[in-house]
C-alpha cells in the first residue's frame, strides 16, 4: 500500500494575496462607514450627558434607600443644569477623591464635557421646579422624562412611575 503525502512546497498553508486584499478592502469599507459616526464629537458628548444623567438618577435612588430619606434630582431647564438634593431642597454635598467637598450639581453650560448639549425638557408630573423624587424605599413619587439634544441628535431618558426603571432612547 502506497500512501501519498502532500508536498509542502506545492501547497503551502496560508492565505493567498487575493484573499488578503479582499479582507483589507472589506475592513476599509467598514471603517469608512462606521468610524465617522463613532467619532462625531457632539454625538459622543450627548451620549456622555445621557449616561451622566442616568448615573445620577440611579445614585439619587440608591442614596434614598441607603439614607432612608427622600432624594431629588431637580432640573433647571432654563439654565441647562440639575442638582441632587435632599427632601428639604438642600443640595447634596459629595466628597471627591482629592478630599474636597462639592455640591452635587451638573451644569451643561460650564462643563467642558458637554459643550453644545442642551436640556430640552424635563417633565415629572408638572412640579415646579421639575424634579424627580425618590422615597425612602427608592420608589419614584412620579415617573417622567428628560430630553437632551446636540444639533440633530436627541435622547429621551424615561423613569418608570412605579418601578423607577430608567431607560434611554434616541429620538
Amino acid at each position: 500500500m502506497h500512501v501519498m503525502k502532500r508536498n509542502p512546497a506545492r501547497h503551502p498553508a496560508g492565505y493567498t494575496l487575493v484573499e488578503v486584499l479582499i479582507i483589507v478592502a472589506i475592513l476599509g469599507i467598514a471603517a469608512a462607514i462606521i468610524v465617522p459616526n463613532m467619532l462625531a464629537a457632539g454625538t459622543l458628548g450627548v451620549q456622555a450627558a445621557a449616561r451622566i444623567i442616568i448615573a445620577d438618577i440611579l445614585f439619587a435612588q440608591n442614596d434614598a434607600i441607603a439614607q432612608q430619606r427622600n432624594r431629588r434630582v431637580v432640573f433647571d431647564v432654563a439654565n441647562e443644569s440639575y442638582a441632587l438634593t435632599d427632601e428639604a431642597g438642600a443640595i447634596l454635598s459629595v466628597n471627591w477623591k482629592n478630599g474636597t467637598a462639592n455640591n452635587y450639581t451638573v451644569d451643561f453650560v460650564n462643563d467642558q464635557r458637554f459643550q453644545g448639549v442642551v436640556i430640552v425638557s424635563a417633565n415629572f408630573g408638572g412640579m415646579t421646579p421639575e424634579r424627580l423624587e425618590f422615597d425612602a424605599l427608592g420608589g419614584p413619587l412620579s415617573g417622567g422624562t428628560v430630553e437632551i439634544e446636540f444639533q440633530n441628535t436627541r435622547y429621551r431618558i424615561t423613569v418608570a412611575a412605579f418601578t423607577g426603571r430608567v431607560t434611554v432612547q434616541q429620538l
